[in-house]
């Protein structure tokens, strides 16, 4: 069975004169799934290549999103993305602070 998200990093080099670097990754998700709720340690922007899918952001009405758009989620926003009927690709840019995960799981416990 294929794995339900896969990941591909493409490219990642430091911000010159700064304390960040930049990520650039492609994803593919399986029909249906979602990636659970999560924040990242700086700007994530992402363009979706193939299908359709729902970016849900805590506090902010559902966003969907299909073939050609692009999204961008603020620094420490807590959201997760939902693949739509069919297969999706995404290409993400992050920049993101050094030395940091790029993305962290988020739970209710995680808030406090």
């Amino acid at each position: 069975m294929a794995e339900p998200i896969t990941r591909k990093n493409l490219e990642r080099f430091d911000v010159p004169d700064s304390r960040y670097e930049m990520v650039m990754m492609h994803f593919e998700i399986a029909a249906g799934i979602n990636t659970g709720l999560h924040t990242h340690p700086g700007f994530d922007s992402a363009y979706l290549l193939e299908g359709d899918l729902t970016v849900l952001e805590r506090g902010q009405p559902d966003k969907l999103i299909r073939v050609g758009e692009s999204w961008q989620v603020l620094p420490g926003v807590v959201h997760e993305v939902k693949a739509g009927n069919k297969p999706v690709k995404v290409l993400a840019v992050y920049v993101v602070e050094k030395g940091k995960p790029l993305a962290t799981p988020w739970t209710p416990d995680a808030a406090r």
